[in-house]
């Protein structure tokens, strides 16, 4: 199979709902190409459906995915990981348009990619994924943008804006990304073999159920967020949750959400014009004098009038796409 012949770009949503949507048909491209999703909308809601590897964006707002009994929204902060086979739902709730830039990974293309990072020794992973023979499986989770995933992503949306993308250069940015990937991985694995417990069985599981608890409160922030709700989505017992969320974030829970509502409100004001009083409401505070004191603490002391004005900037949607 040539990749270089089979890089699909797709620039609307398609309607799962529409009378005679053939699903299988849409499936198969996602087995057979590398296939980039570079939409936008305002109200979407995509019923559950298989998905293969893919890395989520979303920019100028949230787009929130189902998976794994949590929810997960992607922005301009944050991007998503999910593997080949996951069945997850998704959806865009926003007046505003949402830029939605999603990379698809058929399974033959990422087991190559992976065959040639293993082949150096010194790469082999004894205990972690991936190993020689198995799928190639990431940590589903919630990253942050940053480092050489985000700037392979970055290439990748810049090469598919245009008209007529160069498609030899966008299967070298595939390639790239997928290579980041492996790397990003190895850092969970270090993450994980810190935890204390006996099992590597046990480490990765207390990792994944910690992380199913920050990423939905890094997404479902601007409701009310109890420690009972965060231990239910871990399926772990209150109190031991509230040790072992701290003790491998070095934070509460508590102080978790706030840091998420403050970064939040800092993306409003200076990517929108929203005023101070909806920014407090839209991050889950009902009251704008605590809102404004807590924002002040957090913000070297500034207003978030004043961090408005100093702040103001463009969004990572408009810096990706110079």
């Amino acid at each position: 199979m040539r990749m270089q012949d089979r890089v699909m770009i797709m620039r609307e949503f398609p309607d799962f709902r529409a009378p005679g949507f053939d699903m299988e048909a849409y499936n198969e491209r996602f087995l057979r190409s590398l296939v980039i999703i570079h939409a936008r909308s305002s109200d979407i809601d995509y019923p559950e459906h298989w998905g293969c590897l893919s890395v989520k964006c979303a920019f100028g707002g949230d787009e929130h995915y189902r998976a794994n009994g949590t929810v997960y929204a992607v922005n301009q902060d944050h991007f998503l990981i999910l593997n080949e086979g996951q069945q997850y739902s998704s959806y865009i709730f926003s007046e505003r348009p949402v830029h939605s830039f999603t990379v698809n990974f058929p399974a033959p293309f990422a087991a190559s990619v992976a065959a040639a990072c293993l082949a150096d020794p010194a790469r082999l992973l004894d205990d972690g994924l991936p190993v020689r023979g198995r799928p190639l499986e990431f940590m589903e989770r919630l990253y942050p943008h940053g480092g050489s995933v985000t700037s392979s992503l970055r290439r990748l949306y810049r090469l598919s804006s245009g008209p007529e993308p160069g498609l030899g250069a966008m299967v070298e940015a595939h390639y790239e990304l997928l290579e980041g990937m492996l790397f990003l991985q190895e850092e969970v694995l270090r993450d994980i073999r810190r935890i204390p417990a006996a099992k590597r069985s046990t480490r990765v599981e207390l990792y994944k159920r910690l992380h199913f608890a920050r990423d939905y409160m890094s997404s479902c922030y601007m409701g009310e967020v109890t420690l009972e709700d965060l231990a239910g989505v871990a399926c772990m017992n209150s109190a031991y949750f509230l040790r072992a969320f701290k003790r491998h974030f070095g934070i509460t829970p508590h102080q978790y959400l706030i840091q998420t509502r403050i970064a939040a409100a800092r993306r409003l004001l200076t990517g929108t014009d929203m005023p101070v009083r909806e920014v407090c409401f839209q991050v889950g505070y009902q009251d704008t004098v605590s809102f404004i004191r807590l924002f002040r603490r957090h913000c070297e002391g500034l207003t978030p009038e004043k961090y408005q004005a100093q702040h103001r900037k463009k969004s990572l949607f408009t810096y990706w796409s110079a």
